[in-house]
């Protein structure tokens, strides 16, 4: 019999031990192990892991660096449209009632 076959789980005493965590080098059942990047961990070495991975939350200064972004684009936003409608209130009227072509033409 192997060594680790003779082993008993950590947290299940009744259970025969199927492999080591490599993080923690404790013995464990099937149900206690997890294979994750291809590495075998606990539950808790894993909620471990996880949590190095997991993203960082935004700060103060995050927030506030998003809100000016926002703040700077849609004045940008703003000052185009605004340019857009002043180009089109500087259209002779004539253009809009249709008689500008009348006074191309001639007629």
């Amino acid at each position: 019999m192997s060594t680790i076959a003779a082993r008993k789980c950590v947290r299940h005493s009744a259970r025969e031990a199927v492999a080591r965590c490599s993080s923690c080098s404790e013995h464990f059942c099937r149900e206690c192990i997890v294979e994750h990047t291809g590495v075998l961990l606990c539950t808790a070495c894993l909620a471990r892991e996880v949590a190095k991975e997991e993203k960082p939350r935004a700060t103060d200064w995050n927030r506030v660096g998003e809100f000016a972004l926002t703040a700077a684009c849609v004045l940008f936003l703003w000052a185009v449209f605004y340019g857009f409608g002043q180009a089109l209130k500087s259209i002779p009227p004539s253009v809009h009632e249709g008689t500008v072509w009348k006074l191309v033409v001639g007629s």
